[in-house]
């Protein structure tokens, strides 16, 4: 069986860094603010309402969760608000895979459990580690998810490895990365983010790292699309 892809087209937006997006990105995606880089991403609305992307030569051709966020382009830092999704988790119990490579323990699993149900593919596949420490570190366990495209397409549910749970909306800094993202760039990375996060001086970390990846394994390492992403609340307000 040939996988799906994860890869993609949307016009949303082209900024300068440190301008905010809310006024050109739809409420259904909002991009809060930008924060590095100047890349564009398009898009291209597709006949069943999804919404495929293009940022120069990387692509995301699967639908996206309803109301999630266009990605983030390679090189690119943005604050992000996400929404309210159903997805089917992993429990990866102990040491991570390297990022999106080695991860098949995890995604065939996950690939089985919608296959099974007739549930559609999306993008992004998402990582969230535990016990993130970086440098030579590997994290002491870790999820990975794949993501409903609405609540009615799947029930609640849990089995062996494997929970269907809504996981909360939450706001997140992310850096858009070409290629796989490997450990060594998910440290790189989260250190950048906290760099930007001092200079702004507007959000603060509140949580760990997770990984998004937006292609599958048919497309070429060099083209494929991620972000490293880290959970924030603004300075001003602890409810955030």
């Amino acid at each position: 069986m040939r996988l799906p892809s994860l890869v993609g087209l949307t016009a949303v937006c082209c900024l300068s860094g440190g301008a905010s997006a809310e006024e050109v990105a739809p409420r259904s995606a909002p991009i809060v603010a930008r924060l590095a880089g100047d890349a564009a991403v398009e898009a291209l609305p597709q006949p069943d309402g999804a919404t495929f992307y293009r940022a120069g030569d990387f692509r995301v051709t699967t639908p996206l969760p309803d109301g999630y966020p266009r990605p983030t382009p390679p090189g690119v830092v943005e604050v992000k608000r996400y929404p309210e999704v159903r997805r089917a988790t992993f429990d990866g119990q102990g040491a991570a895979p390297d990022g999106m490579k080695n991860s098949a323990t995890a995604f065939f699993p996950l690939f089985a459990h919608i296959k099974l149900r007739d549930i559609a593919m999306t993008a992004p596949v998402e990582i969230d580690y535990q016990g993130f420490a970086g440098g030579e570190a590997v994290p002491d366990s870790y999820d990975m998810s794949f993501l409903y495209r609405t609540k009615s397409d799947g029930q609640l549910e849990s089995y062996g490895r494997i929970t269907v749970a809504d996981a909360k909306s939450r706001l997140v800094i992310a850096v858009g990365v070409a290629g796989d993202v490997t450990l060594d760039q998910v440290t790189a990375s989260v250190a950048r983010l906290n760099r930007l996060l001092a200079d702004a001086g507007t959000w603060r970390a509140v949580g760990e790292p997770r990984v998004l990846g937006y292609n599958g394994p048919d497309v070429p390492r060099s083209k494929r699309w991620g972000e490293v992403q880290l959970p924030v609340q603004a300075v001003d307000d602890p409810a955030e």
